[in-house]
């Protein structure tokens, strides 16, 4: 397990109704705690279970308006710890992607 904690930022001032919303997110399955500083939205999660932009997915599907500091870069982390873009491969690999 690999916990990380990743930072949202509020766009508007949370409501009674958020703060319900956010506690159902504490159920989710990865997610292992919410903390709130001022217009910032800190969610600590096991990054073996979650990616940071589905983080970001679930907080947004819980009614909160958030935007991460900087954008997400779509993809996995490859072996190195590094970011890659991974795409389907198209040969090699498998019988269905070879020519006859």
């Amino acid at each position: 397990m690999t916990f990380l904690k990743t930072r949202c930022k509020l766009k508007k001032e949370l409501t009674p109704g958020d703060y319900k919303h956010l506690a159902a997110l504490s159920t989710i399955y990865g997610i292992r705690g919410l903390d709130i500083e001022g217009q910032d939205l800190f969610v600590e999660y096991d990054a073996s279970r979650l990616h940071e932009a589905e983080v970001l997915a679930k907080v947004r599907g819980a009614g909160i308006d958030a935007d991460p500091p900087k954008p997400i870069p779509e993809g996995a982390f490859d072996q190195t710890g590094q970011f890659q873009d991974f795409a389907w491969p198209t040969e090699g690999l498998s019988p269905v992607n070879q020519k006859s």
